[in-house]
Protein backbone atom coordinates (compact mmCIF):
# COMPACT_ATOMS: atom_id res chain seq x y z
CA UNK A 1 0.00 0.00 0.00
CA UNK A 2 1.55 2.93 -1.02
CA UNK A 3 1.29 6.33 1.16
CA UNK A 4 -1.37 9.10 0.17
CA UNK A 5 0.81 12.24 -0.41
CA UNK A 6 -0.73 15.33 1.14
CA UNK A 7 -1.04 18.88 -0.68
CA UNK A 8 1.78 20.17 0.79
CA UNK A 9 3.77 17.03 0.05
CA UNK A 10 2.79 17.45 -4.12
CA UNK A 11 3.92 21.09 -3.75
CA UNK A 12 7.33 19.66 -2.43
CA UNK A 13 7.31 17.51 -5.14
CA UNK A 14 6.54 20.39 -7.88
CA UNK A 15 9.19 21.98 -6.62
CA UNK A 16 11.69 19.90 -6.57
CA UNK A 17 11.14 18.90 -10.24
CA UNK A 18 11.08 22.55 -11.32
CA UNK A 19 14.56 22.98 -9.27
CA UNK A 20 15.92 19.90 -11.07
CA UNK A 21 14.95 21.69 -14.25
CA UNK A 22 16.36 24.47 -13.50
CA UNK A 23 19.36 22.91 -12.64
CA UNK A 24 19.45 20.70 -15.81
CA UNK A 25 18.92 24.07 -17.82
CA UNK A 26 21.67 25.92 -15.67
CA UNK A 27 24.32 23.43 -16.71
CA UNK A 28 23.05 23.95 -20.10
CA UNK A 29 24.98 27.01 -20.33
CA UNK A 30 27.72 26.82 -17.58
CA UNK A 31 29.18 23.88 -18.96
CA UNK A 32 29.83 25.36 -22.16
CA UNK A 33 32.62 26.79 -20.03
CA UNK A 34 34.61 23.64 -20.23
CA UNK A 35 36.37 24.87 -23.15
CA UNK A 36 37.86 27.89 -20.68
CA UNK A 37 39.68 25.17 -18.76
CA UNK A 38 41.29 24.21 -22.41
CA UNK A 39 39.10 20.81 -22.93
CA UNK A 40 38.65 21.07 -26.90
CA UNK A 41 35.02 21.53 -27.83
CA UNK A 42 34.15 21.21 -24.32
CA UNK A 43 32.12 24.11 -25.57
CA UNK A 44 29.73 22.30 -28.16
CA UNK A 45 29.80 19.15 -25.73
CA UNK A 46 28.85 20.31 -22.73
CA UNK A 47 25.32 21.97 -24.00
CA UNK A 48 25.24 18.85 -26.16
CA UNK A 49 25.41 16.51 -23.29
CA UNK A 50 22.65 18.33 -21.16
CA UNK A 51 20.69 18.01 -24.44
CA UNK A 52 21.20 14.05 -24.41
CA UNK A 53 20.88 13.38 -20.96
CA UNK A 54 18.55 15.84 -19.89
CA UNK A 55 16.52 17.43 -22.76
CA UNK A 56 14.26 14.99 -22.24
CA UNK A 57 13.08 15.64 -18.92
CA UNK A 58 10.87 18.49 -20.12
CA UNK A 59 10.84 21.25 -22.85
CA UNK A 60 12.09 23.67 -20.36
CA UNK A 61 15.68 22.39 -19.93
CA UNK A 62 15.62 21.27 -24.13
CA UNK A 63 15.09 24.99 -25.10
CA UNK A 64 18.00 25.60 -22.48
CA UNK A 65 20.29 23.39 -24.04
CA UNK A 66 19.49 24.10 -27.89
CA UNK A 67 19.78 27.75 -26.95
CA UNK A 68 23.47 27.27 -25.77
CA UNK A 69 24.48 25.05 -28.37
CA UNK A 70 22.93 26.80 -30.92
CA UNK A 71 25.48 29.55 -29.40
CA UNK A 72 28.85 27.73 -29.07
CA UNK A 73 27.85 26.72 -32.69
CA UNK A 74 27.85 29.98 -33.82
CA UNK A 75 31.07 30.85 -31.71
CA UNK A 76 32.73 28.32 -33.04
CA UNK A 77 31.79 28.77 -36.62
CA UNK A 78 32.82 32.42 -35.84
CA UNK A 79 36.24 31.20 -35.01
CA UNK A 80 36.88 28.81 -38.07
CA UNK A 81 36.54 32.27 -39.98
CA UNK A 82 38.47 34.24 -37.42
CA UNK A 83 41.60 32.03 -37.91
CA UNK A 84 40.62 31.56 -41.90
CA UNK A 85 41.33 35.81 -41.80
CA UNK A 86 44.20 35.38 -39.39
CA UNK A 87 45.57 32.83 -41.84
CA UNK A 88 44.67 35.30 -44.75
CA UNK A 89 46.20 38.67 -42.85
CA UNK A 90 49.98 36.54 -42.71
CA UNK A 91 49.60 35.45 -46.05
CA UNK A 92 48.85 39.32 -47.47
CA UNK A 93 51.26 40.66 -45.36
CA UNK A 94 54.20 38.59 -44.61
CA UNK A 95 54.42 35.85 -46.73
CA UNK A 96 53.80 37.84 -49.98
CA UNK A 97 55.73 40.71 -49.83
CA UNK A 98 58.64 38.00 -48.56
CA UNK A 99 58.03 36.07 -52.04
CA UNK A 100 57.66 39.65 -53.43
CA UNK A 101 61.42 40.48 -52.15
CA UNK A 102 59.97 43.55 -50.72
CA UNK A 103 60.88 42.22 -47.28
CA UNK A 104 63.36 44.60 -45.43
CA UNK A 105 64.72 44.73 -42.26
CA UNK A 106 62.91 46.84 -39.64
CA UNK A 107 59.28 48.12 -39.36
CA UNK A 108 57.96 48.93 -42.85
CA UNK A 109 54.63 50.02 -43.91
CA UNK A 110 53.27 46.59 -44.39
CA UNK A 111 54.46 45.49 -40.86
CA UNK A 112 52.43 48.31 -39.65
CA UNK A 113 49.27 47.00 -41.25
CA UNK A 114 50.59 43.44 -39.80
CA UNK A 115 50.67 44.53 -36.55
CA UNK A 116 47.29 46.52 -36.83
CA UNK A 117 45.34 43.65 -38.40
CA UNK A 118 46.50 41.49 -35.54
CA UNK A 119 45.51 44.22 -32.88
CA UNK A 120 42.17 44.21 -34.71
CA UNK A 121 41.56 40.34 -34.58
CA UNK A 122 43.09 40.32 -30.76
CA UNK A 123 40.86 42.99 -29.84
CA UNK A 124 37.80 41.40 -31.67
CA UNK A 125 38.35 38.07 -30.28
CA UNK A 126 38.82 39.80 -26.43
CA UNK A 127 35.20 41.25 -27.15
CA UNK A 128 33.55 38.08 -28.01
CA UNK A 129 34.97 36.41 -25.49
CA UNK A 130 34.24 38.32 -22.92
CA UNK A 131 30.64 39.09 -24.55
CA UNK A 132 30.42 35.24 -24.45
CA UNK A 133 31.30 35.22 -20.92
CA UNK A 134 28.40 37.95 -20.09
CA UNK A 135 25.99 35.81 -22.10
CA UNK A 136 26.42 32.95 -20.71
CA UNK A 137 25.91 34.11 -17.22
CA UNK A 138 23.03 35.92 -18.00
CA UNK A 139 21.46 32.63 -19.61
CA UNK A 140 22.36 30.50 -16.27
CA UNK A 141 20.78 33.50 -14.24
CA UNK A 142 17.61 33.16 -16.43
CA UNK A 143 17.31 29.29 -16.52
CA UNK A 144 17.95 29.42 -12.40
CA UNK A 145 14.68 31.81 -12.34
CA UNK A 146 12.85 29.70 -14.82
CA UNK A 147 12.57 31.72 -17.55
CA UNK A 148 13.72 31.31 -21.04
CA UNK A 149 16.47 32.86 -22.64
CA UNK A 150 17.68 33.52 -26.70
CA UNK A 151 21.54 34.72 -26.71
CA UNK A 152 22.11 37.23 -29.24
CA UNK A 153 23.44 36.83 -32.70
CA UNK A 154 23.08 33.08 -32.28
CA UNK A 155 22.34 31.28 -35.59
CA UNK A 156 19.31 28.84 -34.85
CA UNK A 157 20.58 25.64 -36.07
CA UNK A 158 18.63 23.53 -33.54
CA UNK A 159 14.89 24.91 -33.21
Amino acid sequence: MQPQLTTEDRSWADRCDRAEERNWAMGAHLSALIAAVGFPFGNILGPLAVLLFGGNRSPFVAGHAKASLNYQLTISLLGVLASVAALGAVLAFVVAPGIAGESKAGLDAGGLRFLAVWFALGAGFLLVFVLSLVWIVMGAIAAGNGRPYVYPLAIRFLR
